[in-house]
């Protein structure tokens, strides 16, 4: 009967097992699949609004001395959807690492180089790609806050000395030891004893609970570096030796670590023994200190693995985003203040229109709405940012200088400051003007100049203010319905301009620049289309006729 039961329970067990593993296989499969089918396609990952502020954080806390992207360009050019398309990590420190460099343009071209020749790399080894994606997968992101702060908040937590907690296992275990030699006070001290330790136990380990957490994500971090390690892959073999370099010195970290519970309960007879252990002895909590100090005096080693899982992973994350691209090349950087790209598109455009420029001087953009001004502007503006950060354009070749970037263009009223329109728009271009400096070249972007005042002030305003920039040292893309304007700064800026063709009570809209001003308006055709009455749309067509003839307008 009992080998019976003996039986039944071995093959329950052995079913169990047996699940597991077919379990971890399939999930193993579903992971491999999700990568494979992942790389050179846009993520299918949705964002929640709160998750850019943890994704910011290492940007955030690295922002200053550099220059960077601020917050009215990034959001001028839609930035957080470029970072989106190109987030292929797994990891916090992937997608951490991916928006600090977005947000902070290279000016060392040996630096981006090293960037573009681990991304090569990834691009022509897809298989062994694959098996560095699994292993950040498995690491994986943290969850309510990013692991820059997880890393700020276990450093913040201070020094935490194991003295009294040593004293306190020194004194249990004298108490235990005076059973043998005087047994009723051998008694009395173990009880007080028992009792002043897990008092102490659950009031210290309250404090420092929350900061498990922390603990956990660096022993995967750790974890992680090791199963690099074993990969054993000689093309990225100057970042495994920087990780083999790391490991080694928190060795002292997952040292012992086993004292720790970090994955809750079990409910196992071995975890319910380690568990006493642990109040009785202060066991984790002894532990845990020690780690903190250990992590405390090697804090840079913990930044620079996370900067070498962010660069791996930044690399992956290139490469899948040149393969997903019709057609990319890499920047070529010159001294020249200039930008020549053939065939540039957007990249977040479906079957987009691509464009061709060759310019040393600043442009002026004229023609009708809707007519891509707009879309061209944030393509130069968002392929000069790819280029100083990953290496990559979205054009047949692009070739520039190391620019400063700022824009203004999708402004609106300030109502919490209780700022107009203009009054957002003139602080907008002020800070471009200040930021121009003799050290490195400025490119800005103006949409639109000077949209919100009156016509007559707009138009002498906006000639100074392109003017001014010209004299000093930048390089200005601005678009205007002004054509006023094409005429007064001829001498300064090159002429180029967008159209289209009507046709049967239809715009259409070519996209393609055009050198030269624009000739055509489509405002109150528009009007037509749209089904306004025939008699607006006539009458405002001579009153634009005749101010065209006689430079006044007539009175109604």
């Amino acid at each position: 009967m009992v080998k019976y039961y003996i039986a039944i329970i071995v093959v329950v067990f052995a079913i169990f097992l047996y699940n597991s593993i077919q379990f971890r296989k399939r999930e193993l499969e579903k992971l491999r699949k999700k990568i494979k089918e992942g790389f050179g396609t846009p993520p299918d990952r949705e964002y929640e609004a709160a998750e850019f502020e943890k994704i910011a954080a290492y940007y955030k806390k690295n922002a200053e001395n550099t220059f960077s992207i601020d917050d009215i360009t990034w959001n001028d050019l839609d930035m957080d959807s470029i970072f989106m398309l190109l987030n292929n990590t797994f990891s916090s420190s992937g997608e951490e690492y991916l928006y600090k460099i977005l947000r902070t343009p290279e000016f060392d071209e040996e630096v981006l180089k090293e960037r573009d020749k681990l991304a090569t790399y990834f691009q022509e080894n897809e298989e062994e790609t694959f098996k560095i994606q699994e292993v950040f997968a498995r690491l994986g992101r943290t969850k309510s806050i990013s692991l820059t702060e997880f890393i700020d908040r276990f450093i913040g937590l201070g020094k935490r000395s194991n003295l009294k907690h040593i004293i306190m296992d020194i004194l249990l275990v004298a108490s235990f030891v005076m059973l043998f030699i005087k047994p009723i006070t051998g008694m009395v001290m173990l009880i007080v004893m028992v009792f002043v330790n897990i008092g102490t136990y659950y009031k210290e380990k309250a404090e420092i609970e929350s900061y498990f957490t922390c603990l956990k994500y660096l022993m995967d971090m750790i974890n992680c570096g090791n199963a690099l390690i074993k990969l054993d892959n000689e093309g990225i073999s100057s970042y495994i030796d920087t990780v083999k370099s790391d490991l080694d010195k928190l060795k002292s970290i997952s040292k012992g670590i086993f004292w720790i519970s970090m994955n809750g309960n079990s409910g196992s007879l071995g975890e319910i023994i380690m568990e006493y252990i642990r109040m009785l002895f202060h066991a984790d909590i002894i532990k845990f200190n020690s780690v903190l100090g250990a992590t405390q005096s090697n804090l840079g080693t913990v930044e620079e693995l996370f900067m070498t899982f962010g660069k791996l992973e930044v690399g992956i994350a290139i490469a899948s985003f040149r393969k997903l691209l019709i057609y990319t090349c890499k920047p070529e950087f010159t001294k020249e203040k200039i930008v020549s790209t053939d065939e540039i598109y957007h990249p977040m455009i479906a079957n987009p229109v691509a464009n061709t420029i060759n310019e040393n001087r600043s442009i002026l953009i004229t023609g009708s709405n809707a007519s891509g001004k707009s879309t061209f502007l944030k393509t130069i503006a968002i392929n000069s940012i790819l280029a100083q950060t990953i290496y990559t354009c979205t054009a047949k070749s692009y070739k520039t200088c190391f620019y400063k970037l700022y824009t203004s263009m999708s402004l609106r009223d300030n109502l919490t400051n209780n700022e107009s329109y203009y009054i957002v728009e003139i602080k907008s271009i002020k800070r471009i003007l200040d930021s121009i400096n003799d050290e490195i070249p400025t490119l800005c972007f103006v949409d639109e100049v000077l949209r919100g005042t009156n016509t007559i002030e707009r138009i002498a305003a906006s000639s100074h203010i392109l003017k001014s920039l010209t004299d000093k040292n930048a390089l200005c893309f601005a678009a205007t319905h002004d054509i006023e304007l094409t005429n007064i700064l001829e001498n300064i800026y090159s002429n180029y301009h967008f159209t289209e063709d009507v046709k049967d009570d239809d715009v259409l809209f070519s996209y393609k620049l055009l050198s030269g001003r624009a000739t055509s308006r489509n405002a109150i055709k528009l009007l037509n289309i749209i089904g306004f009455d025939k008699k607006i749309v006539n009458e405002a067509e001579n009153m634009a006729s005749n101010f065209s003839l006689n430079g006044e307008w007539e009175v109604l």
